[in-house]
């Protein structure tokens, strides 16, 4: 149990990790003591590993409430020893919070596979922030370093003004949504990850934000953005290749709205995107980087565009190094 080395997928043992949340160390090696035990650590399972039946534990720890949600990734579930040392460490007294079970048979890296069980505990993490109340499941993603994830949500709600209705494409479990459904905004929610989708509605409910004011659609954004036909302000929050084709063009070009809020997490993604907005009046008022994974090179960025009937294209003295 440990990091990868830089740049491989081999890993090198650690006895704790002082960038993590102690909960979630002594989480971790209390299973990976009762691993060890069984001896059922001796192979890992992997693409890159031996035969085993362990690929990985997943712990989260929320930032907002004492909760913590840990997910033991296993090739399959049949081993007795396996079984029988979660059973200990289950029974033993001394870990709270949910505990689940994911079956990742593949020979991929991806870090879950389809199947997912509740062995014991809550279903979800309740996590706080922004003093919003979200619901997160196991495999669901969210952002890893909440504290800024809270920067980030604080940033996109001061570009967004109060009224207006909004389009939050990529939308995840809910991060900007529902903060600003509370605000009072109507918005629609698209994310093509059902399972996202459900912890978003799951949230929606908790906020008692009504299903008219949040609307969450299961779709991916490339293909349900031409059923909207306008927005006040629009969100983007990609992963990390950027926007599907043609959706910057479409946004700014088909549904103009008076606010492009741009999430990134590549500035290479970032600056494909923006030059393509460069062909759109919209000028660029404010970009301000955020430091989601300290002591590594990966920066968040947020970015908001206005629409500026004044503005041109790349290069115009309009646009080149004026202040806004």
């Amino acid at each position: 149990m440990g990091h990868y080395a830089r740049g491989s997928r081999r890993v090198v043992p650690v006895l704790e990790c002082p960038v993590h949340d102690q909960r979630g160390n002594d989480i971790a090696f209390r299973f990976r003591d009762a691993f060890v035990r069984a001896d059922v650590m001796a192979a890992a399972a992997g693409p890159e590993a031996g035969s085993g039946v362990l690929r990985s534990l997943a712990v989260r720890t929320a930032y907002g409430t004492s909760e913590t949600l840990s997910t033991l990734v296993v090739a399959d579930d049949g081993d007795k020893r396996l079984r029988a040392a979660t059973r200990r460490v289950l029974t033993g007294g001394h870990l709270a919070g949910g505990v689940h079970l994911n079956i990742h048979s593949r020979g991929d890296a991806f870090i879950f596979g389809r199947q997912t069980r509740c062995l014991s505990g809550p279903t979800r993490l309740r996590e706080q922030l922004a003093g919003t109340s979200f619901l997160i499941s196991p495999t669901t993603f969210f952002q890893t370093n909440v504290y800024a994830a809270e920067v980030l949500v604080g940033l996109v709600l001061d570009a967004i003004p109060p009224g207006g209705e909004v389009l939050d494409l990529y939308a995840g479990a809910g991060l900007f949504a529902i903060p600003l459904a509370r605000r009072g905004h109507r918005l629609v929610a698209v994310e093509e990850n059902r399972g996202a989708v459900a912890d978003g509605e799951a949230s929606a409910r908790m906020n008692r934000i009504a299903s008219a004011q949040c609307r969450f659609v299961a779709r991916p954004v490339e293909s349900a953005i031409g059923g909207f036909h306008r927005a006040d302000h629009v969100i983007v929050d990609p992963p990390r290749e950027g926007c599907a084709d043609g959706v910057i063009q479409d946004i700014l070009g088909r549904l103009a709205p008076h606010r492009l809020i741009y999430v990134s997490c590549n500035p290479e993604a970032l600056a494909r995107d923006l030059q393509l907005a460069s062909a759109f009046p919209y000028a660029i008022r404010t970009v301000q980087p955020v430091d989601m994974f300290p002591h590594t090179a990966h920066v968040e960025t947020v970015v908001t565009l206005v629409r500026d009937r004044n503005a041109m294209g790349p290069g115009s003295p309009r646009t080149s190094g004026r202040r806004r």
